[in-house]
C-alpha cells in the first residue's frame, strides 16, 4: 500500500542552454509597465544588461542589489520603497537573491512586516491576497529555491526561519547553466554541495513519498560525475556538468519542498542565525558527519522503517562508490567536501565552547524529518568534526 502524501504546485520551468537569451522577450509579454528587479551584486553586473537589455528600454523597472543572505529589515524596506504600481517581480542571482525576490513578491500586495508570516517568530499571519507574479532565473545551482514555495528570513544573532506558503512558488523558473561557469570555485561547489545534500536528505527523510523519491534519485544521479566533467578539459564535458548540477539543484527543491530536509538543514539553520556563515559551505561541512551519525543511530535501532532507510543510503553507497558500503559512503562524501571545500567551519566563528545556542535552537522546522531523533551527543560530536 502507497501512503497518502500530496505533491505542490511547480513553477512552469524552462531549461537549456542559453535559454534565458528568450527571457526579455517572455517579460515584456507579461507585462505592461513596471515591474521589480531583485539581483545580487556579481549577476548585476554579469547577467543583467545583456539579458534583460529590451526590458529595461521599454519597461519601468525598479532595480535594486541585494547582499548576502535576506534579512527581515531588507525585506521590510525593499516592499516599503517599491512602487505601488508592480506588476512582476523577477529575481535574477544565487539562492538568496530568489529567496529576497519571493519574499516581496509576496509582501507587496499586503505590506505587512515579513516577521508576521515567520514561522515560529511571527504573529502567525497568513497571506490573504496572492503574490505577484515571480520570475526566477538561478545563477547558482544550489538551494532550488527557484523550485520552492518558501524564502528563508533571518535576523543574525536571532532567527533564521521560513516565510511560507504554496502561492509564493515562482510562475516560472529559468534554468541556464551557462551562467556556472562564471561562478567562483567556492559558490559553485558549496552551492552544490547543499543541493546534493537536500536530495539525500529528502531521499532518507520520514516524509519521502514515491514521487519526491524519483526526483531525488534523477538528481543524485546527475550530480554523480558532474564535478569530474567540469574539471575535464572538453568543453562539451564541462557544458553537461554544469547542466546536470543546474538540473540536480532545481530538483533538490522539488524533493525539499514535498518531503522536507533533515538533521543536516536543522543544525544549518540556528548556525546560520548566530554565526554569519555560507549556508552551503555549513551543509557540506555538516553532511558526512551526520550521515554518519544517521546510520549508526539507524543500525542500532529497532524503528520498522530502519531497515528501508539503511536501504536508500546503501544505494546512495553504490552510486557515488560503485560498491554498497555504508562505511564507504561517508568516506566519499568527506573526501569530496575536503577536496573541493577545506575551509572548517571554525572559520566563521564557531568553537567547541559557543554551540550550546546552536543544539537549543535545532530541534524544529527541518530536524523534525530526520530519519531517527539522534541525541544531543550525536548533534554536538557532527558539529565538531565539522570545525
Amino acid at each position: 500500500m502507497i501512503p497518502a502524501f500530496q505533491f505542490a504546485q511547480m513553477p512552469a520551468i524552462q531549461f537549456g542552454w542559453g535559454v534565458t537569451d528568450k527571457l526579455a522577450d517572455a517579460v515584456l509579454a507579461q507585462t505592461k509597465a513596471s515591474l521589480m528587479l531583485i539581483s545580487g551584486g556579481y549577476a548585476d553586473q554579469h547577467f543583467v544588461e545583456p539579458r534583460l537589455a529590451k526590458v529595461l528600454e521599454q519597461r519601468r523597472v525598479h532595480r535594486v542589489v541585494v547582499q548576502g543572505e535576506p534579512s527581515a529589515d531588507m525585506i521590510d524596506q525593499l516592499v516599503t520603497q517599491a512602487p505601488q504600481d508592480i506588476e512582476l517581480v523577477i529575481g535574477l542571482g544565487g539562492g538568496s537573491v530568489l529567496d529576497a525576490a519571493k519574499a516581496v513578491a509576496g509582501l507587496l500586495p499586503e505590506r505587512f512586516s515579513v516577521v508576521d508570516y515567520l514561522e515560529g517568530v511571527g504573529c502567525g499571519r497568513k497571506l490573504e491576497a496572492d503574490p505577484l507574479p515571480f520570475i526566477a532565473v538561478p545563477t547558482t545551482a544550489g538551494t532550488g529555491s527557484e523550485t520552492t514555495k518558501n524564502a528563508v528570513i533571518s535576523r543574525l544573532g536571532e532567527f533564521k526561519k521560513s516565510f511560507r506558503d504554496d502561492r509564493l512558488v515562482a510562475n516560472q523558473a529559468w534554468l541556464d547553466a551557462a551562467f556556472l561557469p562564471f561562478c567562483p570555485d567556492q559558490v559553485l561547489y558549496a552551492t552544490a554541495m547543499d543541493a546534493f545534500t537536500q536530495l539525500l536528505e529528502s531521499y532518507t527523510t520520514l516524509k519521502a513519498n514515491p514521487m519526491t523519491d524519483a526526483l531525488a534519485w534523477q538528481g543524485m544521479e546527475l550530480f554523480s560525475g558532474a564535478f569530474e566533467l567540469i574539471d575535464s578539459e572538453s568543453q562539451t564535458d564541462k557544458q553537461a556538468g554544469y547542466e546536470r548540477l543546474m538540473l540536480a539543484a532545481s530538483l533538490s527543491g522539488m524533493t525539499l519542498a514535498n518531503a522536507g530536509l533533515g538533521a543536516v538543514h536543522g543544525l544549518a539553520g540556528p548556525i546560520g542565525a548566530f554565526f554569519k556563515s555560507p549556508h552551503g559551505l555549513v551543509c557540506a561541512k555538516l553532511l558526512a558527519p551526520v550521515t554518519r551519525a544517521n546510520i549508526e543511530a539507524l543500525l542500532a535501532s529497532d524503528a520498522e522503517h530502519a531497515p528501508q532507510t539503511l536501504a536508500k543510503y546503501t544505494e546512495v553507497a553504490q552510486l557515488l562508490t560503485g560498491i554498497p558500503d555504508l562505511a564507504g559512503l561517508v568516506m566519499a562524501l568527506e573526501n569530496m567536501v575536503a577536496q573541493r571545500l577545506p575551509q572548517g567551519l571554525s572559520a566563521f566563528g564557531l568553537r567547541p565552547d559557543n554551540l550550546t545556542e546552536v543544539l537549543a535552537n535545532c530541534r524544529s522546522g527541518s530536524m523534525l524529518g530526520n530519519p531517527l531523533v539522534l541525541s544531543d551527543q550525536a548533534l554536538t560530536q557532527s558539529m565538531l568534526e565539522a570545525l
